[in-house]
């Protein structure tokens, strides 16, 4: 069951051909083989979501984003994030999944992407993620970057989307290209839970780019968005630490009383240690 708010839901998201050339011809050969490999093997790192991206060239998303979307469900128990730029591959994937448990990722800021998607994300009673961006690209400055938020959750009122039904996920640019890029995410994510209190997601990668020891920067940037109020992180569970890293700042924020997620966690890496 999706739950926002209180402890930081963990979304996994290998499930991705972008860079994985064995995966996008699997895709493109109809094959779940990978899919479903690395949607297992995400749940039992932790993951509570399960992303499921499909796009790679040739491949038909409309057919096989449903299908893999309610393969990964039945295979792993868990909700399914269904992710596509293709707003008719989200709807089909829609129409076989159970929209009060499935997370639809995503929409932008121009009108007519909203227009096309949320009438069906209204219908379905999913969960929406609403990207700080349009088609001039993502904002630099806070106030920009709220202000297409800001349409966005405009839109989702008009079509009878809750807010606790919303996640806004501000991006980042590279913190290689200005020293800024992390802080400009940060507030925003502040000032949407603050100010609308409505939920945020944030994938972390893209603020390492271009930067040696990626996987510490990332673990480290999560932890300061959780600081300042982020209900979902979208990240790779089998990266070494960033699981451990995520609940650990649960637990320094209050989120996790006694360190029970943490401790539960703990155990469950130490039995797999086990011989």
């Amino acid at each position: 069951m999706i739950e926002i708010g209180g402890r930081t839901l963990i979304v996994g998201e290998r499930i991705n051909p972008t860079g994985r050339r064995r995966l996008a011809e699997e895709l493109r050969e109809g094959r779940l083989d990978t899919v479903l490999s690395d949607a297992r093997a995400q749940a039992e790192a932790g993951a509570e979501v399960i992303d499921v991206n499909v796009g790679a060239p040739g491949v038909d998303e409309v057919r096989l984003l449903p299908e893999a979307a309610r393969a990964v469900r039945e295979a792993t128990g868990l909700p399914v994030c269904v992710d596509s730029s293709d707003v008719e591959a989200l709807r089909a994937a829609l129409a076989v999944l159970p929209g009060e448990d499935t997370l639809v990722n995503s929409v932008t800021g121009d009108e007519e992407a909203m227009q096309s998607l949320l009438p069906a994300v209204a219908e379905s009673g999913a969960f929406l993620v609403g990207l700080a961006k349009d088609r001039s690209g993502i904002p630099r400055t806070v106030e920009e970057r709220l202000a297409v938020a800001g349409r966005i959750l405009e839109a989702a009122d008009r079509y009878g989307i809750g807010r606790e039904r919303v996640l806004l996920d501000f991006l980042t640019m590279p913190v290689a290209t200005g020293k800024e890029a992390a802080e400009v995410t940060l507030t925003c994510i502040e000032r949407a839970g603050r100010d609308w209190g409505v939920g945020t997601i944030l994938g972390a990668s893209n603020i390492s780019f271009g930067m040696p020891d990626r996987r510490v920067i990332n673990a480290a940037f999560l932890a300061l968005a959780i600081g300042r109020g982020l209900s979902a992180a979208l990240v790779n569970p089998l990266e070494e630490g960033i699981v451990q890293a995520i609940l650990a700042a649960d637990m320094l924020t209050g989120r996790d009383p006694m360190g029970r997620r943490f401790i539960r966690d703990f155990r469950r890496r130490k039995a797999h240690e086990s011989p």
